[in-house]
């Protein structure tokens, strides 16, 4: 929903785009570019009410522009526990926000960061909110889903990974130093990390904050923890 994941789709993955639906009235330099792209790429394309766009988007902002696109592909798990390093990878436990996910989905494209695993029974779809919030950069970033954080952390860890947890109570992140290949864990603002993840962690960090201030948004969060991994293997280290 929205005029960038509209144009971002039909640049990135065309063939994916069923239909692009521009709300009536809307016009302008967005329009004919939306428009223009869709004729390029040999996609269909509609002008239709804004209720209609508004029952499509299900309270998503969509600007006057949607798009019917096919599901976004789920890759497996397993192998993304055989990328080489420095690689990092993000799960997410027990989240069922869609704009934390597109947030985080955003956030490992624009560090480079190896993919995101998506764990528990009521992982988000990655289309409506997630897909607005990644703002195009969905198609760029590897995504899984597991039934169990804690089980595949298991794994990660026999492959060679680090995992660790994100968590106010944890040591500060600033007195760590990060491995080449790191399972970073965040559970859902709720709940936090499930009994069966913690067990499986090598080690808790923290983000030291202010006074009075308890925690940090999820996908805050972690922007600041992958920043901080990033910041010690910068893009392109051999």
């Amino acid at each position: 929903m929205g005029y960038h994941p509209v144009v971002a789709a039909l640049e990135v993955e065309p063939r994916r785009v069923e239909v692009v639906l521009v709300g009536e009235g809307v016009g302008g330099s967005r329009a004919r570019e939306v428009l223009a792209r869709a004729r390029a790429a040999g996609v269909r394309f509609r002008s239709v009410p804004r209720a209609e766009l508004d029952a499509v988007a299900r309270g998503v902002a969509h600007n006057g522009f949607a798009a019917r696109v096919a599901p976004h592909p789920l890759v497996e798990a397993t192998g993304l526990l055989q990328v080489p390093a420095p690689a990092c990878l993000v799960g997410l436990d027990g989240v069922e926000d869609g704009h934390n996910l597109g947030a985080v989905i955003r956030l490992a494209a624009g560090l480079g960061l190896a993919g995101v695993i998506v764990a528990g029974p009521h992982p988000p779809p990655l289309g409506g909110a997630a897909a607005k919030v990644a703002a195009g950069t969905l198609p760029l970033v590897p995504v899984s889903h597991v039934g169990s954080l804690g089980d595949f952390a298991v794994r990660a860890k026999e492959a060679g990974f680090w995992v660790v947890g994100a968590d106010p109570s944890g040591s500060a992140v600033t007195s760590w130093e990060f491995p080449d290949r790191l399972l970073l864990c965040l559970g859902a603002e709720a709940g936090g990390l499930r009994a069966k993840t913690r067990r499986a962690l090598d080690l808790v960090v923290g983000i030291p904050l202010a006074p009075g201030v308890e925690s940090l948004n999820l996908s805050v969060a972690a922007a600041v923890l992958a920043w901080e991994w990033r910041r010690r293997y910068p893009l392109g280290t051999p």
